[in-house]
């Protein structure tokens, strides 16, 4: 019992250290701020796990395809 405790607060300690997220829960956006465009309200969005691209759609219709970098997705 002892050992698995020790092992499960090491995996803990290594994963946290690694900035690794086990359960990420928030997966619903209303408000994204786009470098040079404003805020916008979000309609979907899509995130492409092997590029660092995402894919926003907004209320208005209009897609936009950015770098991650340049997005900040937002509930309020």
């Amino acid at each position: 019992m002892k050992k698995m405790f020790v092992v499960t607060a090491l995996l803990g300690l290594i994963l946290a250290g690694c900035n690794r997220t086990i359960v990420d829960t928030t997966w619903a956006y209303k408000y994204a701020d786009i470098n040079g465009i404003g805020t916008v309200e979000v309609s979907s969005w899509t995130d492409y796990e092997n590029s660092d691209m995402i894919q926003i759609k907004a209320a208005d219709g209009t897609v936009y395809l950015t770098h991650s970098v340049n997005v900040i997705l937002r509930t309020k």
